[in-house]
């Protein structure tokens, strides 16, 4: 889509005094369609904006390997709504959370409860 907004503006540019400086001048609207951002903002099943720790890093591919492997590498928590560069993704940095559907972390993602999380105990202070 952000490429077919380049090529339209590219082709309107072909008779630039007649089109754009003309009565289309709405063609430069077309950029829009390449300006999309890469986001990533969570909601919650009520579709209110619900902040959590998301980890953002250098996307790896991990196609073949065995196991679970880690989908990003280099990666740094963020709460979100957060911006991904190229080149980057994103994933929920704790399993308090999870999303509803199993598919790539961009954009709205809607995010549930986790039934079998259970909170982390400090072991490292004394008992009295």
């Amino acid at each position: 889509v952000g490429m077919a907004g380049i090529i339209t503006l590219l082709h309107s540019c072909l008779d630039m005094a007649n089109i754009m400086h003309g009565k289309y001048h709405w063609t430069l609207y077309y950029l829009g369609l390449a300006m999309y951002p890469r986001m990533l903002f969570t909601l919650d099943e009520n579709i209110q904006h619900l902040p959590i720790s998301v980890r953002v890093g250098t996307a790896v591919d991990i196609v073949g390997q065995a196991g679970q492997p880690k989908k990003i590498t280099g990666f740094q928590t963020h709460t979100s709504p957060v911006l991904i560069s190229f080149g980057e993704r994103a994933e929920i940095a704790t399993e308090e959370y999870i999303p509803i559907a199993d598919t790539v972390l961009e954009n709205c993602v809607i995010v549930k409860k986790n039934p079998e999380y259970e909170e982390e105990v400090d072991k490292t202070k004394k008992r009295v």
